[in-house]
C-alpha cells in the first residue's frame, strides 16, 4: 500500500464516522392533573385552569378552548418546571379541550369537564362504536384561495346513529362545511363523509372546532379541531 493511502486510511478510521440517524422530535404531552378554580374577582365568568410542575412535557404552550362557548382559544406559556396557568371564559360544567404544543407539533387533544378541583375527563358515550378523528389538518393555502380536507364519520353501532347537528363551535370566515348535512340518520355501519373547506382570510394559523351532535342510540358529541395556515 502506498504510504499516502495508509495515512488516509488511518485518518478516516480516526475521524470518519457514520452520521447518526436524527432522533424524531419529542411529542408534547399533557401528563398531569389540571385544576379548575373560579375567579371571584373577575367581572365575567372566568375559570382559571392550572397544571402543577411536571404537568406538561416537551411543549412551549398549552392551548385551551371552551367547546360550549364561542370565545377564542386561550394560550399559556409552559414554565421551565412543566407547569402552566391560564384563564378561560367558561362555566362549571362546560367542556374544554386542552392541548400541549411546540411549534407545529401537538399532543393528542384532552377533553375535560370544568369543575372546582381536578378536571374530569369528558364522558364519551358510544366510544366503542362511534369514531371520529379529533383533528383535521388542511394544507397551507394562499389568502383568498381554497383548499379542502376530508373527514369521515364512522360507526359500528348496532342501532342507527342519529346525527342532529354538524356545526362550527363559533362562526368562522376561514372554514366552511360542504355536504354532510344534518339532521341525518345513518344505518348501522353506514359511514358519512364530510368535506371541510379552508379559505384563509389572513396569513397565519387559522383554527376552529367542528362539533358533531348525536341523539341516538345515546346522546353524544364529538369535537374535531380544524386547522390550517394562510400564506401570502
Amino acid at each position: 500500500m502506498k504510504w499516502w493511502a495508509a495515512v488516509l486510511l488511518v485518518a478516516c478510521v480516526a475521524g470518519c464516522g457514520v452520521n447518526p440517524i436524527p432522533e424524531p422530535p419529542l411529542t408534547p404531552e399533557l401528563v398531569g392533573d389540571v385544576v379548575g378554580v373560579g375567579c371571584a374577582a373577575c367581572d365575567r365568568e372566568t375559570i382559571e385552569l392550572a397544571g402543577g410542575p411536571g404537568s406538561v412535557r416537551n411543549a412551549d404552550v398549552v392551548w385551551a378552548v371552551n367547546l360550549d362557548g364561542t370565545a377564542p382559544p386561550e394560550v399559556a406559556d409552559v414554565g421551565v418546571d412543566g407547569s402552566f396557568v391560564l384563564s378561560l371564559d367558561a362555566f362549571f360544567g362546560d367542556e374544554v379541550r386542552l392541548q400541549a404544543r411546540r411549534g407545529e407539533i401537538r399532543s393528542e387533544p384532552a377533553d375535560r369537564i370544568v369543575v372546582e378541583g381536578v378536571l374530569e375527563s369528558a364522558p364519551r358515550p358510544l366510544a366503542d362504536c362511534f369514531v371520529v378523528e379529533p383533528e383535521l389538518a388542511l394544507a397551507d393555502t394562499a389568502v383568498g384561495e381554497v383548499s379542502t380536507g376530508a373527514l369521515r364519520i364512522e360507526h359500528g353501532c348496532a342501532a342507527p346513529l342519529s346525527i342532529d347537528a354538524i356545526t362550527l363551535r363559533a362562526p368562522s370566515a376561514d372554514f366552511s362545511l360542504q355536504g354532510g348535512t344534518a339532521p341525518v340518520v345513518l344505518a348501522p355501519g353506514e359511514p358519512m363523509d364530510l368535506r371541510v373547506e379552508l379559505r384563509p382570510s389572513a396569513s397565519g394559523v387559522r383554527e376552529e372546532v367542528l362539533l358533531i351532535e348525536v341523539s341516538s342510540p345515546a346522546a353524544a358529541r364529538r369535537a374535531v379541531t380544524l386547522f390550517g395556515r394562510g400564506v401570502p
